[in-house]
């Protein structure tokens, strides 16, 4: 009988049944798999029909307003940058009033070149 032991008198022949049996199951799930995966290069074709679509549709449909651009440039001086940074590493550091667990101080912050 496959698959079943039978106290300490298990023979070859079952036990290579039984090996057989689980490396079988193995590959048969690995092809399974691999067909899963060959799949996926179906997907963007499936996606561009669907897109057209839905494109078609959003056209019939009124365009929202849009939002005012955010002008190009830095919105931020360098003071600010700094204080933004020395409080990101102070909450990180997870204290919030109190000294941190590892001393960690923040002496300056200069720009990478």
């Amino acid at each position: 009988m496959f698959l079943a032991v039978s106290g300490d008198k298990t023979s070859i022949s079952e036990m290579i049944a039984n090996t057989c049996i689980g490396m079988g199951t193995v590959f048969l799930v690995l092809i399974f798999i691999a067909l899963i995966i060959s799949l996926f290069g179906f997907i963007p074709k499936i996606q561009q029909k669907l897109g057209k679509k839905v494109t078609s549709a959003a056209e019939a449909t009124p365009a929202a307003p849009v939002a005012a651009a955010v002008p190009a440039g830095n919105l931020m001086d360098d003071a600010e940058l700094a204080a933004v940074i020395t409080a990101a590493v102070y909450a990180a550091s997870g204290s919030a009033g109190a000294d941190s667990k590892d001393k960690l101080i923040v002496r300056s912050i200069r720009r990478a070149r």
